[in-house]
C-alpha cells in the first residue's frame, strides 16, 4: 500500500494551524512558557520516578508492568487519534476519546506538529493558540486516562530549506530545541516521542535520506532525555518494514539514539490478512523476520512497536491497485485477531500496536477514509470490540500495558 493510502498527516488539512499573519494580528505569537497543569496521578509519577531513575543510569526505560515482570501476553494496543486535524470540532474529539475509553483502550498516537506550535522562530512559541490548542487536545486524553505517544513533526518555515514543511530542519539542533521544550511541557501526558512519521518515504519526508534522518534522531534523543527523563524516544515507524533503509540509519550512527523502533507493516496487497505468505513484491507483518535479524546481528535489542497498522473498509473497483484495496468490516476485525495473535505467540519483542486509525476520516479518498475503529458518525466498527478485548483481557489472557 502506498502513503497515498495511509498514514498520519495525509489530508491537505491536516492540522488545524492558522497563518502566521493571522496569529500575529490575534497576538498569538509569543515566547515560550506558560502554565503548567497538575503533575500525573500519585500511582503513575512513582512510576515515572522509577522510568527516570533507571534514564539517569544509561538503561533503556522498561516498557510496562509486563515488562517488568518479564512477562508477555501479546503487545499492548492503542489507536492513532487524529484530535489535531481541523476536521474534528471538541464535541467529535470527545465522542471518539469517550467511546475508545468506554472499551478499555487506554493507548493513543497523536501527531503533533512542530511547524503549528513554533511557526514565527526560534524561541516563539505560539502563546495564543498553537501551544493551548495542544494543550486542549491532550488534556482531553490524560483526563480520560489515556497513554500518549506523540509524532513530532512537520517543519516550520523559518527553520527550512524551500522544501516545504515535510523537509527536515536546515539545523537538527533547531528540531531538537523544540522537542525537549515539547517534551518538558507535556511531561505529564506524553510518555514517548516519535521522531518524524515515515521518514523513509518521500511522501512524509522530502528527501527520505537515512544519513540525514539519523542526524535528526541522535539529536531528539538528547532532547526527549534533556525534557523528560521518563519518556522513550520512538524511531519514527517506516513506511511497511524498510530493513534497507534501517540498515543504512544504523550504518549512519542510529543505534543508541533510541528507546524504540517503529515500523508501519501495512499489508500489501492490502486486503491480505496477516497469516497469508508475503508475496515477492509486497509487505506483511512476517517481513518482522528480516527486520529482528538485523537488529538481533547489530546486538540491538530494542523493543519494537507498530505505530500503524491497519485495513480500510470499502468495495474495490476492478481498477484498484493492490496497494488500495479494501476489506469488509467482518474481515478488518478478523485481521486484526490475526495479527495480534500472530504477533503474540511468534513476536513477542513487538511490544505496541496501534491501530491506524480511531475514526474515519474526511479527505475524500476511500481507501484513507475509512481504516476507523468508529464510522465517521461516530458508530463503531466490530473491530473496536477486538481492540477493546485485547486492551481489557478479557480475550482469555491478562491484560496489559
Amino acid at each position: 500500500m502506498t502513503k497515498a493510502a495511509a498514514g498520519c498527516g495525509t489530508s491537505g488539512t491536516t492540522f488545524a494551524a492558522r497563518s502566521y499573519g493571522e496569529q500575529v494580528e490575534r497576538g498569538g505569537v509569543g515566547a515560550q512558557g506558560g502554565p503548567r497543569r497538575p503533575r500525573r496521578p500519585v500511582g503513575t509519577a512513582v512510576l515515572a520516578l522509577l522510568l527516570a531513575v533507571l534514564a539517569g543510569s544509561g538503561a533503556t526505560p522498561p516498557e510496562g508492568p509486563a515488562e517488568v515482570r518479564g512477562e508477555h501476553h501479546g503487545p499492548v494496543v492503542g489507536a492513532q487519534f487524529h484530535g489535531l486535524w481541523d476536521e474534528w470540532g471538541p464535541g467529535e474529539r470527545a465522542l471518539v476519546l469517550d467511546r475508545l475509553a468506554a472499551r478499555g483502550v487506554r493507548h493513543l498516537r497523536i501527531d503533533v506538529s512542530w511547524a503549528m506550535i513554533q511557526p514565527a522562530g526560534r524561541d516563539r512559541y505560539d502563546m495564543a493558540w498553537g501551544v493551548p490548542f495542544v494543550d486542549r487536545v491532550l488534556a482531553m486524553a490524560h483526563e480520560r486516562g489515556f497513554e500518549v505517544t506523540a509524532t513530532f513533526w512537520l517543519t516550520p518555515e523559518w527553520a527550512r530549506p524551500p522544501r516545504g514543511e515535510r523537509s527536515l530542519p536546515a539545523d537538527p539542533a533547531d528540531y531538537a530545541a523544540a522537542l525537549r521544550w515539547a517534551a518538558e511541557r507535556w511531561r505529564d501526558e506524553v510518555v514517548a516521542w516519535e521522531v518524524w512519521n515515515e521518514p523513509n518515504s518521500a511522501t512524509y519526508l522530502d528527501p527520505p535520506d537515512p544519513v540525514a534522518y539519523t542526524r535528526l534522531l541522535r539529536a531528539a534523543h538528547g532532547a526527549v532525555r534533556a525534557g523528560d527523563r521518563s519518556a522513550w524516544t520512538v524511531l519514527g515507524g517506516t513506511e511497511y518494514v524498510d530493513v534497507d533503509w534501517l540498515r543504512r540509519c544504523y550504518e549512519a550512527g542510529a543505534q543508541g539514539s533510541f528507546d524504540v523502533l517503529a515500523v508501519h507493516p501495512y499489508p500489501s496487497p492490502s486486503d491480505a490478512s496477516p497469516l497469508d505468505p508475503v508475496p515477492p513484491e509486497g509487505h506483511g507483518l512476517r517481513d518482522l523476520d528480516a527486520l529482528l535479524a538485523e537488529m538481533d546481528r547489530r546486538g540491538d535489542a530494542s523493543p519494537v512497536w507498530l505505530t500503524e497498522l491497519g485495513w480500510s473498509v470499502h468495495g474495490d473497483l476492478a481498477s484498484t491497485p493492490p496497494w488500495a484495496r479494501g476489506v469488509d468490516e467482518a474481515e478488518q476485525a478478523r485481521h486484526l485477531q490475526q495479527a495480534l495473535e500472530l504477533l503474540r505467540t511468534e513476536f513477542p519483542r513487538v511490544r505496541r500496536v496501534y491501530w491506524y486509525a480511531a475514526s474515519d476520516t474526511s479527505t475524500g479518498r476511500a481507501h484513507q477514509d475509512h481504516f476507523g475503529l468508529l464510522r465517521r458518525d461516530g458508530s463503531p466498527r466490530p473491530v473496536l470490540d477486538v481492540l477493546g478485548c485485547h486492551a481489557t483481557g478479557r480475550c482469555g489472557r491478562p491484560a496489559t500495558g
